[in-house]
């Protein structure tokens, strides 16, 4: 059982999340920039290590999203807000989701959280390539510190396409 609201915005967690093949079809992908590893329909290994991404089916992503929107209280929350907040969760993680929310700028609305959260993206993408310059001589740290830049335009594409939504 979901939530209308939930499945209104299932679509557009889809939209940013899922990687397709050339005809179409979700495949899973493991981009090793991404921290999350091998990732389906937005579901990475690091933050569901018991499921198995290779076989997901849009159903069992449907279900987990389902459980992570009903856990994080986006269903409780203001229309607009709850539905930034989830895509928080789900883009950049719950923990980091709560931080931006109780961020003193944020004041509990969608654009001021955006903003929190696009302000996070562009400080994460600099303190990684600033950390990459200061360790560029060891290898080894380079392999388990990615360097995130490649990911930024997209997180702000996303923000931008989820502003105009909340807007429509």
């Amino acid at each position: 059982m979901t939530s209308k609201r939930f499945e209104a915005f299932l679509s557009f967690i889809l939209k940013w999340e899922c990687v397709r093949d050339k005809h179409g079809n979700v495949i899973a992908e493991h981009d090793p920039q991404d921290p999350g590893g091998l990732t389906k329909y937005g579901i990475d290994k690091a933050s569901h290590p018991k499921v198995d991404i290779a076989n997901l089916t849009l159903a069992q992503a449907t279900e987990i999203y389902f459980r992570e929107w009903r856990a994080c209280g986006a269903e409780s929350m203001p229309p607009g807000l709850g539905e930034v907040f989830f895509n928080a969760c789900v883009n950049c993680g719950v923990w980091r989701a709560h931080k931006l929310l109780h961020d003193p700028g944020t004041h509990n609305t969608a654009d001021n959280f955006l903003d929190a959260q696009e302000s996070f993206y562009r400080r994460l993408v600099a303190a990684r390539v600033q950390s990459r310059r200061e360790h560029s001589e060891d290898p080894e740290w380079l392999n388990d510190h990615p360097d995130l830049s490649k990911f930024l335009k997209g997180w702000l594409n996303r923000t931008a396409d989820l502003r105009r939504r909340i807007k429509a």
